[in-house]
């Protein structure tokens, strides 16, 4: 008997496993697919089938269908507008108000591991006028928007089209646009649920090679060292008319400030809402006749901090023959300090002098712990298109303006290269320091024949001598 039992357990136990394993297949969440106007959406979160019903992240209906949508944490409800109609649906209540009138749900709003309002698709889209399909072989599910019918009908103008050619982050600039035609961004507004800012750009593609790279689908970039947002998200919002769509998602509460600098290059800086009006980011006026130092130094000892930009585990940007950005400015700002030795009325500190990473806070607070008289932070550019060239400083504050005007003067006599201006940028360093601060963009590393001089080793004595020789005349020290 014990001959025959055992085989049969062996048996048995086979079968078991295999029955398990075909029933946890079975249970794999289905995703369904999500189209508007046919165009594939992407959520930050997946669509869900509970009980036969399709739920979708809140985000759609305010990111991708452009409605409003308020979160109440303390009541657990959502309100939807669209212009017309307002739908009021609260978690886990199978009732909603549909512009105050009680509506039977067949399913329920949702919240998903605690922070995703989940919202059922097809009420919430016919109530808001959109015609709803499901398709079953693809489990998918479709819905459109009806054109305004009381629009009248007209051939539209023709509208001149730009296009996006790459989006990166940089940790001094914030997010860099870039851009081929002509690209206007619309104001940035703010959603909740989670925090985020959204930036459409309309009649605006991407190029070839961006779509290529994310197939229009959603991409991402985390971003671990600013202290507004975690991470920034750019999509296809619109096929017709063609409309590109930023999102970051925010940490804290913060404005956009988003700066057209020329060249093809689109700059989005954020800040803290009550130091900024992100809808007017014109630089302030400066008066021409107030001199930048006016008094005898005599004994006086200027502390002059130069910040070189990225470091570590920060590198910036990458050049042309596959070096990277915070070597030029490490190098330059170790030469300018060795000059600046020399000179009696200065005392040269440098907020980082090896190659670490150091944040943008600590620079500042670096700065403003050692008393700075002047803070000069040193960059060095990149752009998607080679041929792009020349030497440019940013300053914001006012009283930055004429430091900014003396060092870039010298710079730009010293690298050879373009002259592309001094201008307003909404920077972190030269925004929250208290003294005179710039920041001076060396040269592109882009371009071939930048990235040579900016990794030449006489071109850098040439720059921080020049440099230098700027400083002096700023203090009166010449």
């Amino acid at each position: 008997m014990k001959k025959k039992f055992v085989p049969i357990l062996l048996f048995m136990a086979v079968l078991f496993t295999l029955f398990t394993g075909v029933g946890q297949a079975a249970t794999t969440p289905v995703v369904p697919k999500l189209y508007l106007n046919d165009q594939l959406l992407t959520p930050y979160d997946d669509p869900q089938i509970v009980n036969n019903y399709t739920l979708v992240p809140i985000r759609v209906v305010s990111e991708n269908m452009g409605y409003e949508v308020n979160w109440s944490s303390a009541t657990k409800t959502v309100t939807i507008h669209n212009g017309q109609n307002e739908i009021i649906l609260t978690i886990d209540n199978d009732i909603a108000l549909v512009n105050n009138n009680k509506v039977k749900l067949d399913m329920s709003a949702k919240l998903q591991k605690g922070r995703t309002t989940m919202i059922p698709v097809r009420f919430v889209s016919e109530q808001l006028g959109l015609t709803v399909k499901w398709e079953q072989t693809t489990q998918s599910v479709f819905l459109y928007k009806a054109a305004d019918p009381e629009a009248p009908a007209a051939t539209p103008d023709p509208v001149e089209t730009g296009s996006i050619t790459s989006i990166q982050y940089d940790s001094s600039f914030g997010i860099i646009v870039n851009y081929d035609g002509k690209v206007t961004p619309n104001n940035p507004f703010k959603l909740d649920s989670p925090k985020r800012i959204v930036i459409d750009f309309p009649n605006t593609t991407y190029s070839d090679l961006m779509s290529s790279q994310f197939m229009g689908a959603e991409t991402r970039i985390p971003v671990a060292d600013n202290p507004y947002f975690s991470t920034v998200r750019y999509s296809v919002f619109s096929t017709n008319p063609a409309t590109a769509r930023l999102v970051l998602d925010l940490n804290t509460d913060a404005d956009a400030v988003v700066q057209d600098n020329g060249a093809g290059v689109l700059t989005i800086s954020l800040t803290d809402p009550a130091t900024t009006s992100p809808t007017d980011p014109t630089p302030p006026a400066v008066d021409p006749t107030t001199p930048p130092v006016t008094t005898n130094p005599g004994d006086k000892i200027y502390n002059v901090v130069i910040d070189a930009g990225h470091g570590g585990t920060d590198p910036g940007a990458q050049s042309i023959n596959g070096r990277w950005e915070k070597e030029v400015n490490l190098s330059l700002s170790l030469k300018v300090k060795a000059l600046l030795d020399k000179e009696k009325n200065i005392k040269p500190l440098l907020s980082r002098p090896e190659d670490k990473f150091v944040t943008l806070a600590d620079r500042v607070t670096f700065a403003k712990n050692n008393k700075a008289d002047i803070f000069i932070s040193l960059h060095a550019n990149s752009n998607p298109t080679s041929s792009v060239t020349g030497t440019e400083t940013y300053y914001t504050r006012d009283s930055s303006k004429a430091l900014a005007d003396v060092i870039h003067k010298h710079l730009v006599k010293a690298t050879g290269l373009k002259d592309r201006g001094v201008k307003y940028g909404n920077l972190h360093v030269t925004r929250e320091t208290t003294m005179p601060a710039i920041l001076l963009e060396t040269g592109f590393l882009s371009n071939k024949g930048d990235s040579e001089i900016l990794f030449n080793d006489a071109a850098q004595n040439k720059m921080a001598a020049e440099i230098v020789a700027g400083i002096k005349e700023y203090l009166k020290l010449s």
